[in-house]
């Protein structure tokens, strides 16, 4: 397993392997990814660790799972070595969060395990105040809640703690290329914030901080502007409707906001979607055509624009008859290119 773990995408998850990639070496995901590592593939014999084996059952495959992930975390825990690599260079208040995030990740990864987990975390308390361990300041916090809820917050919590960092990406000289990947995670992230956030209305919902931290975060005009200008985005409404004044909103990429309704808030993604659905053959192009230009839909639409007009209003309009058209011509184009590159005589 690698982290981030970015299974929550929606409308980016075409980009997310490219997200990992860019985002592995941040420091939380850095500490993750070589934590996993280490207890991976430590051994479950070191004698020390004899309280695992006292406390946790192996009558069970829940419990063997446990007891297994026990004995190799306390192993970790209790040689210097092993644990030097991992937590060099994180800051003393990182360390506490860092782990018991990871560790409680891993421990939702088994079936049942709520059932189990008290058990589980007493021993490993035990075990941090061993005077080898690097841990004794640090309480390993026990969630105690289930699988999708702790979900929920570890990923509003990971994206609050790395977005300064995010943050000066957008400032520097990076790549353009990654600099659309970093606004992607951002997008993505205020849509989860705006999912989430309709099934957590009060502080009895275990990741009620962590929402409230990101809103009190990311409300601000400042930056909410920032964001904007970096990332060439505007404020639009969220599939629950408009999130309202002083909350979060959700985000898309400037440009033809009639195209954004029909296929979603990611302009790369327009084309090869058009594309798809068209492969039979150039005929079928002709239907955006028709759409607009033969069926009842394009004449109420020529319809309410001379209304408008006669009633005087002077906003500019977009035709969207001929837009469509040269945009399926220009698809009608694209199909060719494609098939022209793809067809290789013998």
């Amino acid at each position: 397993m690698s982290y981030p773990c970015l299974d929550y995408y929606k409308d980016e998850a075409h980009v997310a392997p490219e997200v990992v990639n860019i985002l592995k070496d941040f420091t939380l995901y850095n500490f993750y990814n070589k934590l996993h590592s280490k207890v991976t593939n430590a051994i479950t014999t070191d004698s020390r660790c004899y309280l695992c084996s006292t406390s946790l059952t192996r009558r069970t495959q829940e419990g063997t799972k446990l007891l297994e992930l026990c004995q190799k975390f306390c192993y970790i825990l209790l040689n210097l070595e092993e644990i030097k690599t991992i937590y060099e260079n994180i800051h003393s208040d990182d360390l506490c969060p860092f782990t018991s995030y990871w560790l409680y990740d891993r421990v939702t990864k088994i079936p049942d395990f709520l059932s189990f987990s008290s058990s589980f975390y007493h021993t490993l308390q035990t075990l941090s105040k061993h005077p080898l361990s690097e841990l004794k300041k640090c309480s390993l916090k026990n969630y105690e809640t289930e699988k999708s809820e702790f979900t929920n917050l570890k990923i509003l919590y990971e994206f609050l703690h790395i977005y300064d960092d995010i943050k000066n990406k957008l400032n520097s000289t990076e790549d353009y290329s990654k600099i659309k990947l970093y606004c992607k995670h951002i997008k993505e992230n205020f849509r989860f914030y705006n999912d989430v956030k309709v099934n957590c209305s009060n502080n009895i919902c275990k990741y009620h901080t962590e929402l409230q931290n990101f809103k009190n975060k990311f409300r601000s005009s400042d930056e909410l502007e920032f964001i904007c200008e970096k990332c060439d985005y505007t404020k639009t409404s969220c599939e629950q409707g408009f999130s309202g004044e002083g909350d979060v909103p959700c985000l898309r990429e400037k440009g033809n906001s009639f195209l954004y309704q029909l296929f979603g808030n990611d302009a790369d993604n327009i084309i090869n979607i058009l594309l798809k659905v068209t492969t039979i053959s150039a005929p079928i192009l002709a239907l955006f055509v028709i759409l607009f230009k033969f069926t009842p839909f394009g004449k109420n639409l020529n319809k309410l624009k001379q209304e408008r007009k006669k009633s005087g209003h002077k906003k500019k309009e977009v035709n969207i008859q001929d837009y469509m058209k040269n945009y399926a011509a220009h698809l009608d184009s694209e199909m060719k290119n494609r098939v022209h590159l793809g067809y290789h005589p013998t």
